[in-house]
């Protein structure tokens, strides 16, 4: 299937990748049964609704790294950066050997080192050893990050818009994207936290798995060998019912008092 992608105009603030959600995301829903006309009036309603300033003050947030978490992988996976146990070593900014510079150039020869160790430390990512970094955990966490953390939400929303429309071809086209949901109808509102831990705990250790597998097939890739970005995502969802979230124990103990 041939699917023009929008081209935003010059100055536009919509990437490419926020019109091709889009655009993806329209598709969909006229697949659906819904006519132009009303997902325009859906649209434009839900704009008037976004709170004013919102969108600038997003254009001042940190911008996401593309490439940064594959530092960490790096950084955990290979060889030349592991000690005699596994473990990563610490590395210093520059200098001969490995470095973090060194570093972020296997992960991406466009990377600034100074750039991604600001980000690093926004991220609180890496505790100092003397003048050397260290790594604190294999995984980036972006919650609460504003800038990285919103880009990230596109990037995520249109990795699955993406598999949606891939796997609507005819299987005589394309090969199907790994897909799968599993939903409960009835599930209690009481066992959310649980649930979550839980689901943290061995979401995690899948991602961890998965990273070190993309890693292992990215270091026996023949020259010259065309690439592509690969990934693959976790999350959970609900439908209805409560919407309503814990308050904090502060809030707790003070509505107590």
């Amino acid at each position: 299937m041939s699917v023009r992608r929008a081209v935003p105009r010059r100055g536009a603030t919509l990437d490419a990748r926020a019109a091709e959600a889009i655009g993806i995301f329209v598709r969909i829903l006229a697949r659906c049964g819904c006519e132009p006309s009303d997902i325009a009036d859906a649209v434009e309603e839900a704009c008037r609704k976004i709170p004013r300033g919102l969108a600038a003050k997003a254009r001042a947030a940190l911008r996401e790294m593309d490439n940064a978490s594959h530092v960490l992988t790096l950084w955990f996976s290979d060889p030349a950066y592991l000690d005699r146990r596994g473990r990563p070593v610490p590395l210093p900014l520059r200098g001969p050997g490995g470095s973090l510079e060194t570093l972020a150039a296997r992960a991406d020869l466009h990377l600034d080192v100074r750039e991604l160790l600001r980000y690093f430390a926004r991220r609180k990512v890496l505790r100092r050893v003397g003048n050397r970094y260290l790594p604190k955990d294999r995984i980036l966490n972006l919650r609460g990050a504003g800038g990285p953390e919103n880009f990230r939400h596109l990037r995520g929303v249109l990795g699955m818009l993406r598999t949606q429309e891939h796997n609507g071809q005819p299987r005589r086209r394309a090969e199907g994207w790994y897909e799968v949901f599993a939903e409960n109808p009835r599930f209690p509102v009481s066992a959310r936290s649980a649930f979550d831990k839980s689901m943290r705990q061995w979401g995690n250790r899948m991602m961890l798995r998965a990273d070190a597998e993309m890693h292992r097939y990215e270091r026996g890739r023949k020259r010259g060998e065309r690439t592509v970005r690969m990934g693959i995502g976790i999350y959970r969802f609900e439908e209805g019912g409560s919407t309503d979230f814990p308050r904090s124990r502060r809030r707790l103990r003070a509505t107590r008092a």
